[in-house]
């Protein structure tokens, strides 16, 4: 685990600390990278922040850990009593989803073999239980990069990948089976809920932050240089071209504001998941927070 400390460059006696979880993907980086680099006032706050794979972070929200913290939109029916999702920092869109792939041709494809999943609280992991229509298959669940790793050695292999591999997963020769957020867009209508911002209920801090998330986003846009520097630290293995790319599809208008549209998206997304996996909707559907 990483800590980096970001602090906020005013003059306010004993800002206020408070733990960050993102992860070391370059839209999570670019998006926070003001704030990391302490070029972004966070009106006495500071941060204390750890880099971690989103469904490390789900875990760590599940047991309260961190103050705020990305998470997959899947993870939050599970912690909504503890924490409030902001409108902005988060990853929704459209052509952003998961993609289904074999190593083999995609009539080798087979529900009732294993299909790896990159965490059982993923949005991909829905989104699979989405396209199989709730059919129960088996499923070994393991961090993304191993998922992509055992795909890559081993003929036959199945499973869901998720960030940057939608890029290179054919250069490495494994097939599609289905885009599974393609598949969402066309049964639904609405773009896909990946990642969100949640904060802790109770804090006080969620207009504050989300201010601060923006301000930072502003920033990285403004001195791209700077930002894709930080991002390219976190992010060795990537190539320019992979950053770049993953960076302009992650991080978009929803990133800074979810608006009408990306709100309702939410509502629905946590709707169909409230109904597939028999959770009750205790707090509503939606982020709940003021646009600040």
């Amino acid at each position: 685990m990483s800590v980096v400390q970001s602090s906020p460059r005013d003059t306010a006696p004993h800002p206020r600390t408070l733990t960050l979880g993102i992860s070391p993907c370059p839209n999570d980086v670019f998006l926070f990278s003001g704030l990391l680099l302490g070029h972004v006032r966070a009106e006495g706050l500071k941060f204390s922040t750890v880099f971690e794979d989103v469904e490390t972070l789900n875990g760590a929200s599940q047991r309260g850990e961190l103050d705020v913290v990305k998470i997959s939109y899947a993870n939050y029916v599970r912690i909504e009593d503890d924490y409030e999702l902001l409108l902005c920092g988060g990853a929704l869109g459209r052509g952003v989803g998961p993609l289904l792939l074999v190593n083999g041709g995609a009539e080798s494809f087979d529900p009732v073999r294993e299909i790896l999943v990159p965490g059982e609280n993923t949005t991909a992991n829905f989104l699979l239980d989405f396209y199989l229509q709730g059919r129960e298959v088996p499923k070994r669940f393991a961090p993304f990069d191993v998922v992509y790793a055992d795909l890559c050695n081993r003929i036959g292999a199945q499973g869901v990948v998720i960030h940057e591999k939608r890029f290179t997963y054919g250069a490495d020769d494994l097939t599609l089976v289905r885009d599974l957020g393609e598949h969402w867009e066309e049964k639904t209508g609405h773009p896909i809920p990946l990642g969100a911002i949640a904060v802790r209920r109770g804090l006080g801090i969620a207009e504050a932050a989300a201010g601060a998330i923006r301000r930072s986003l502003d920033w990285a846009y403004a001195h791209e240089d700077e930002a894709l520097g930080l991002c390219r630290i976190h992010a060795q293995d990537f190539t320019d071209s992979v950053m770049r790319a993953h960076i302009g599809l992650y991080v978009n208008r929803y990133s800074r504001d979810l608006g009408a549209d990306g709100a309702e998206a939410v509502e629905f997304f946590l709707a169909e998941l409230r109904r597939y996996r028999g959770f009750r909707a205790e707090r509503g559907a939606g982020p709940a927070v003021q646009r600040g």
